[in-house]
């Protein structure tokens, strides 16, 4: 396991010991920076926005997501998009409020190391669904 991964797995498990709620925490900062992401999303119930944080939690952890999950990038961004009005630029600013949340919830293990880990992980995904969107 590379230290990136070895950090990123860190910081998740000391921002969900040390914030109980993070999933919410998260989903209010990102309303927060998009309110009108709150609208879109307003039909969908708990269970269903935990499913979603569990994907990104799921790709956020994968070291490989571009080479891996490039044909699922693709089906989900372009389902988004046309099932649920998601914009491109939604991605981006979920990116930034998971960056700015983590430094929060993880403070207590939050380092120059970890933020490094984290923004290289976060923009190697945002790069892999800006990829996406323009194959679809």
């Amino acid at each position: 396991m590379s230290v990136e991964q070895e950090l990123i797995e860190r910081v998740l498990g000391c921002a969900a010991e040390d914030d109980p709620e993070l999933n919410e925490t998260i989903y209010k900062n990102f309303y927060q920076a998009m309110p009108d992401a709150e609208q879109l999303m307003s039909h969908v119930d708990e269970g269903v926005r935990g499913k979603m944080m569990a994907e990104i939690y799921r790709l956020f952890l994968s070291d490989s997501v571009a080479a891996s999950d490039g044909d699922y990038l693709v089906f989900e961004t372009k389902t988004h998009a046309n099932s649920y009005f998601v914009r491109p630029d939604m991605y981006g600013v979920l990116g930034d409020v998971l960056l700015q949340t983590l430094r929060l919830s993880a403070a207590r293990v939050w380092s120059p190391a970890v933020e490094a880990a984290v923004s290289q992980r976060l923009n190697a995904l945002t790069t892999a669904i800006a990829r996406a969107l323009t194959r679809h």
